[in-house]
């Protein structure tokens, strides 16, 4: 016996797509990853550096590449968007589930 039934954990009845789905497809800017993960204030001394650092940590891209994407990173490529949606999405369950005792190796 096959069970072909999709069971939705959506409040919207009305579809059968996860709202974490359609979150998935949209793009997420660098400059809205920083001000989400950098714990500093954008105007303080070393945010960009560090933005640049978890920029890099986000997508496994070197920070010298991240460095020449331009002051407001403008000319990223199109495919970090969607690589910064994830890493996000993922940030936000390890915030949500993962105490902060967890070791992060």
């Amino acid at each position: 016996m096959r069970f072909t039934s999709r069971r939705v954990i959506d409040s919207n009845r009305q579809t059968t797509e996860y709202r974490i789905d359609a979150l998935s497809n949209l793009p997420l800017e660098p400059l809205e990853y920083c001000r989400r993960w950098v714990e500093m204030s954008s105007d303080e001394r070393g945010y960009r550096k560090a933005c640049i650092t978890a920029l890099a940590e986000a997508t496994a891209l070197s920070s010298r590449t991240i460095g020449n994407w331009g002051q407001n990173f403008e000319r990223r490529p199109q495919y970090v968007l969607h690589i910064l949606r994830m890493a996000d999405m993922l940030n936000q369950i390890r915030k949500i589930i993962l105490p902060a005792d967890y070791p992060q190796e």
